[in-house]
């Protein structure tokens, strides 16, 4: 039998922000990441494309800035 080699978890090494965009055509919450600028959406159900609202880049950048970059978000209790 094959010895199973353990492997230690991994800590992020960075962090994205995902929007959720309501598909126009079939109604469908598309998981998008953050578009800072405006820019067309492609519907994984429908296959359809949609004009996407672009979020603020600020926000987006404060957000990372706050967690940190994802080093923030690690669960203390874990580590």
């Amino acid at each position: 039998m094959a010895e199973q080699k353990f492997i230690t978890p991994v800590r992020p090494v960075g962090m994205e922000l995902v929007m959720l965009y309501p598909c126009p055509h079939c109604g469908r919450n598309v998981p998008l990441l953050a578009p800072t600028e405006p820019s067309m959406g492609n519907c994984d159900f429908c296959r359809k494309q949609f004009p996407l609202v672009p979020v603020d880049n600020t926000t987006v950048q404060y957000i990372k800035l706050i967690l940190n970059n994802g080093q923030a978000a690690i669960d203390p209790d874990f580590v």
